[in-house]
C-alpha cells in the first residue's frame, strides 16, 4: 500500500496524510455513512409539500383577461356550446314530451286501479 501512495505522492508533503487516510477502506466506509445521513437529513428539511406551492394553485385559477379579444373568444365559445347543447336537446324534445305523456298516462291509470 505504501509504494501506491509514494507513486501518487513521492514528497513528504502535508497531502501525504490525507492519501494515507482515504485509502484505507474503512475510513472510506464511515465517511460515506456520515455523508448519507448528512444528506438524508438535508433531503428532509427541503422536502416541500407540493399542494401548498402557490404555483400548483395558480395554476388552477383562471386570470382575468380585459383585452377584447380574449372576452369575445371566451363569448363566442360560451355560445357555440350553448348553440350545440340547446340543439340537442331541441332534436330529443319530441321524444321527451311523448315520454313525459306516456308517463303522466301510467301514474293516472294506475291510480285510477287502486
Amino acid at each position: 500500500m505504501f509504494i501506491l501512495i509514494s507513486a501518487m505522492c513521492p514528497c513528504e508533503c502535508e497531502y501525504l496524510d490525507k492519501i494515507e487516510y482515504w485509502s484505507d477502506e474503512a475510513n472510506q466506509l464511515k465517511q460515506y455513512n456520515e455523508l448519507s445521513q448528512r444528506l438524508a437529513e438535508i433531503k428532509r428539511l427541503l422536502n416541500v409539500e407540493t399542494k401548498n406551492l402557490s404555483s400548483l394553485i395558480n395554476k388552477k385559477i383562471s386570470a382575468y383577461d380585459a383585452r377584447l379579444s380574449a372576452r369575445v373568444t371566451g363569448y363566442l365559445g360560451a355560445a357555440v356550446l350553448g348553440l350545440v347543447f340547446g340543439l340537442l336537446v331541441l332534436l330529443d324534445l319530441p321524444v321527451i314530451i311523448h315520454k313525459t305523456r306516456g308517463l303522466f298516462r301510467n301514474i293516472k291509470r294506475r291510480s285510477t286501479a287502486l
